[in-house]
């Protein structure tokens, strides 16, 4: 008999395994606030799994409960967006007066300040991702260079289906399975660099109260802002760099840097980062230095994805890493290399 148990989503970060409806309330209350659970079937069926990553501004939950369960709780008291999405079965949440489809191509948003209710079907299972409230509205005061004042009002249904929901969604399961990868932890750099552009493209796919400012003119920079934000990149780039730090320095919206970039440059600033990282990992691979191995020189540099870093690299410079590495040891003498 196969007893093997298939694994789910963040596994690595299991909360709790349990039969035990109240044990599943008090384990999920310290990420989600103050929240009740209700099972509509035989209570035989409960199964509850869940996992949890917290990551620096937001957090991702796995959650499943094996039978039809009702759930309500009050964001509120967690300060947080949550953003609850169907992965397997159907559901549905009400937040705001307004009922949304938790199933295929749509989530839910929660905001901080009022009651959510969740109906999930036995055969539900959902990533939930949790954005803390205070990094949401101070990257959207960046975006669009003033002030959030009152908070921000979403609309609750979250759609997948447009572009920039796609490649939101497509990046969330990136960092997910980033973060499941037990080999080599993820530097500090990608990490919240990816947090930033989640947070950033969560903004552009929802719809809210300042979606307009979003998506109104931009103002035009001075080229001298784009060379102060190249030149702190180039003083910071193995540190994290955000869009909202680049901002800041420069005066000015993410909106307004960004065109600025492509404007004079033709880039964006984070692609400006790319490619002053990728100078410095050629630079340690050509050294030659004892040791050096690609895989180390990518997380140095920042690049959390091996696969991806190669890609990089090679249309950047011709070759694979591993090649530069190659030719830096045939280059040395073979003294040299008996020293090594």
């Amino acid at each position: 008999m196969d007893t093997q148990i298939e694994r789910k989503p963040l596994d690595r970060f299991a909360v709790i395994r349990t039969d035990d409806v109240e044990e599943m309330r008090v384990a999920a209350s310290p990420f989600y606030g103050e929240l009740y659970f209700s099972v509509a079937d035989d209570y035989r069926d409960f199964r509850a799994r869940a996992n949890h990553c917290q990551l620096n501004d937001m957090a991702i939950s796995y959650v499943s409960f094996g039978s039809a369960v009702d759930q309500a709780y009050y964001p509120d008291t967690s300060a947080s967006y949550a953003v609850p999405i169907a992965i397997a079965g159907t559901g549905w949440g009400k937040t705001r007066g307004q009922k949304v489809s938790l199933a295929g191509r749509q989530g839910l948003i929660a905001s901080p300040g009022g009651r959510t209710e969740l109906h999930s079907d036995p055969d539900f299972e959902e990533i939930a991702v949790l954005l803390d409230a205070s990094v949401v509205e101070r990257k959207l005061a960046c975006l669009v260079g003033a002030e959030v004042n009152g908070g921000v009002i979403f609309d609750p249904a979250f759609d997948f289906e447009n572009p920039v929901g796609r490649q939101w969604w497509r990046l969330l399961c990136f960092l997910i399975g980033e973060a499941e990868a037990c080999e080599v932890g993820i530097p500090l750099t990608s990490l919240s660099e990816i947090e930033q552009a989640l947070i950033v493209m969560f903004l552009k796919a929802s719809r809210h109260s300042l979606s307009h400012l979003l998506n109104g003119p931009h103002r035009d920079v001075a080229p001298r802002t784009v060379r102060l934000a190249e030149e702190y990149i180039e003083a910071h780039w193995d540190q994290p760099i955000t869009v909202e730090r680049l901002a800041q320095l420069t005066n000015v919206s993410v909106r307004s840097l960004f065109h600025s970039f492509k404007k004079n440059r033709g880039y964006s600033p984070m692609g400006f980062v790319k490619q002053v990282r990728l100078r410095h990992a050629r630079q340690m691979l050509l050294s030659g230095q004892p040791g050096t191995t690609v895989a180390a020189v990518a997380y140095k540099c920042g690049f959390g994805n091996l696969g991806n870093f190669a890609m990089d690299y090679r249309r950047a410079f011709g070759e694979l890493p591993s090649s530069t590495v190659k030719s830096a040891w045939n280059s040395t003498t073979p003294t040299e290399q008996a020293a090594r």
